[in-house]
């Protein structure tokens, strides 16, 4: 091993920076697993962390806003703005011209009405932030010159760039031995080149996965040789000498990743104790299993600029995933885990969860996944302590998840809605729409199933394309029928550079259609209908309760025709033979039906909203309550099957959870349909159905009776 080696001042010769916008929450993964490389090699650094001092200065609610993308992080980079000033001084715009040109364009835009983010105390807090940002930043140089480093290492990515790139500035004004180096996705291909043209004071940058090259990056710096020769490492000389080959450049990627260390999170929680937060917030701490995306290397979904340079898929063996996550859940407990991976090994289904499941342990994660999920892996994510996904749905239409390149339907889209209400998985997903070449008639037929999903998870967001650098869209931007690509409007407020430079340091694009149209004029419908169903998601519900007479389904959705439903055993048999997406032809074979007698029982509940159907294929969106089920929690959430039934009891005994302004219509259903019983407690709510009933709301509303 090589010697550790410390500066003359008695701190290490590296220092590692994490500026704002880092998360005050969570570590940085990228310098937390460098420096643990660095350690093993012999060569001992220390990771700053000045995102809580910057956090405590302007305020932490605003700044988690900003770095969360509460605050439209994407379309306005307000981080990025706030530090302007501090990198370009008098060349740097005015505030008037980022609230005009790019504030107030959005708010206009956007279609949930964001009025809030112009109020006056917000844009006040915005502007106070950026006059701190230039004394905040001579602090910050001053407490690392101090320590006298011989070579300080950046991480940028999201809003890191300006801030990381100020501080470079000042540090290299003030000591020109030092070296600078640069690193982290907004440094990848040409952003990095440009980097390295326009601020002379950055004296290497490192393009792709540091991993293998930085350990040696150091030892040469430290030593005093030359960089040159080292893959993917960029400096002023080479892209002077050939940009457009150092451009493309990439350091080589991690093929065995078992072979990387355990990032090292240890000076992110002795500065997250000192820095107060910890006594309000609990920090979340990232795990990765997984590199690169294994059906984007098959089929690179065209929105998505992930993985520009690496989307070779590389995953960790269950063995050493399986330890790695144990020890960091016992190194930090009660800790979320948010796993960074773009997509979920599917090989793990048959190792690493099983035995996670089997091991009980309390762990509390996050992965990203296909949608194309059926019951027994939702139960098993669920019961490996995932309890939060993010699907990758996007759409609601099989038309445009084929322009988007997905791989999966609609109805799969909203099997798994509804699985992950069932078992007790949060998944969070997002609607796109303006695509090329899209067909407007597919948003007319996503608003009029929306209010059908009522009771499901809504997404979290919805929003119009955007070319993001790397992406399918944006590499055949012509060919598609895109024009006029360039950044979008923000990068002007933050660089003050010319267009080309721009073009280069920017990851997010805006562009307009070739044949001249513009979605915003039939998104509306749509975009209203998910607005609502984002608002009234909590009061909805769609429920189904199964007994040896047949089923009862309880509608309480805003579109419900009639608020229970009973099915027959014959019938409730073919419903739940819906379970999953279903052809007719397999569903007539396992109910004994032939094919048309199955589509004739199916049609009224296609017709009432109970039942999806896509040509001939069916889905039933009613949720099925799990008996015994036990809460869970997930970070501040509590995750459980808002309905229970106990199936041994007479007829069917239900207690639910439920919300005010749901209570009273459910009670006035119940009573209407002769509930044996019903009884409220707070905002529970029991009731009893026994077969006597049954007849009592087949006699009173025929259309209650379905067979």
């Amino acid at each position: 091993m090589t010697e550790t080696r410390a500066s003359t001042s008695g701190w290490p010769e590296v220092a590692l920076v994490s500026l704002p916008f880092g998360n005050v929450l969570s570590p940085s993964f990228g310098l937390s697993l460098l420096a643990a490389g660095l350690r093993r090699a012999g060569l001992e650094c220390r990771v700053h962390y000045f995102t809580f001092a910057f956090a405590r200065r302007m305020g932490a609610p605003l700044y988690r806003q900003i770095c969360d993308g509460g605050f439209a992080a994407t379309a306005e980079l307000p981080g990025e703005w706030i530090f302007s000033r501090a990198l370009f001084g008098r060349r740097a715009r005015g505030a008037g011209s980022f609230a005009a040109h790019v504030l107030r364009p959005n708010a206009r835009r956007s279609p949930a009405g964001t009025s809030a983010r112009l109020s006056p105390a917000r844009w006040a807090a915005l502007v106070r932030a950026r006059r701190l940002a230039g004394a905040f930043l001579d602090e910050c140089a001053a407490a690392l010159l101090r320590e006298r480093p011989r070579l300080v290492g950046f991480t940028s990515v999201f809003q890191q760039h300006v801030a990381s790139l100020a501080l470079a500035q000042r540090l290299k004004r003030a000591d020109p031995a030092l070296l600078v180096v640069f690193g982290g996705a907004n440094c990848e291909g040409p952003m990095g080149a440009e980097t390295l043209r326009q601020f002379p004071f950055v004296d290497a940058l490192v393009s792709g996965e540091a991993d293998l090259v930085f350990p040696e990056l150091v030892r040469r710096a430290l030593a005093g040789r030359s960089l040159r020769g080292l893959p993917g490492v960029l400096t002023p000389a080479c892209v002077t000498r050939d940009f457009d080959a150092a451009a493309a450049a990439g350091a080589p990627p991690v093929n065995e990743l078992d072979a990387l260390p355990a990032p090292d999170y240890s000076d992110f929680f002795e500065q997250f104790a000192r820095s107060g937060f910890a006594r309000r917030w609990r920090a979340r701490v990232f795990f990765e299993s997984s590199r690169g995306c294994w059906w984007g290397a098959k089929h690179h979904c065209t929105f998505c600029g992930l993985n520009g340079q690496t989307m070779q898929y590389r995953s960790k063996s269950s063995g050493r995933a399986l330890d790695e996550l144990l020890q960091l859940a016992e190194r930090h407990p009660g800790s979320d885990v948010q796993v960074v991976d773009n997509i979920l090994d599917w090989r793990y289904f048959g190792t690493l969860l099983p035995e996670l499941a089997a091991r009980g342990a309390p762990l509390d994660l996050f992965y990203e996944t296909k949608s194309n999920l059926d019951r027994a892996q939702v139960a098993l994510l669920r019961a490996a302590g995932v309890r939060s996904i993010q699907p990758g749905i996007e759409s609601l239409s099989d038309a445009l998840l084929g322009l988007m390149r997905k791989g999966v339907s609609a109805l799969q889209n909203v099997l798994l809605l509804r699985l992950c209400r069932e078992l007790g998985v949060q998944p969070y997903w997002n609607v796109l729409w303006g695509f090329p070449r899209e067909d407007p008639a597919e948003y007319a037929r996503q608003a009029a199933l929306v209010p059908l999903l009522a009771h499901l998870p809504p997404p979290v967001s919805f929003a119009g394309l955007r070319l993001d650098r790397f992406s399918p869209n944006f590499t055949r931007a012509a060919e598609l029928g895109l024009v006029d690509v360039r950044p979008l409007r923000v990068y002007r407020e933050i660089y003050p550079l010319d267009d080309a430079a721009r073009s280069n340091l920017a990851y997010h694009f805006r562009f307009r259609h070739a044949d001249g149209r513009d979605p915003a004029t039939y998104v509306g419908a749509l975009l209203r209908a998910l607005r609502q169903w984002q608002l009234g998601h909590r009061e909805a519900a769609l429920v189904r309760f199964d007994c040896d007479a047949g089923a009862l389904l309880l509608d309480l959705r805003a579109c419900a025709r009639d608020a229970l439903t009973w099915l027959t055993a014959d019938d409730a048999a073919l419903y739940r033979a819906c379970d999953s997406v279903r052809g007719l032809a397999a569903l007539a074979t396992q109910c004994g039906r032939e094919p048309a007698q199955a589509a004739a029982r199916l049609e009224p509940l296609v017709a009432r909203g109970l039942l999806l159907r896509d040509g001939e294929r069916y889905l039933a969106l009613a949720t099925a309550p799990l008996p015994g089920a036990r809460r869970a929690r997930s970070g501040q959430r509590t995750l459980a099957p808002e309905w229970e039934q106990a199936r041994d009891a007479p007829g069917l005994r239900v207690a639910s959870r439920v919300g005010r302004r749901r209570l009273a219509r459910l009670l006035s259903a119940l009573g209407a349909a002769g509930a044996a019983r019903a009884s409220v407690t707070r905002a529970r709510v029991e009731f009893t159905w026994t077969e006597s009933a049954q007849p009592a709301a087949e006699a009173g509303d025929r259309r209650n009776e379905h067979g």
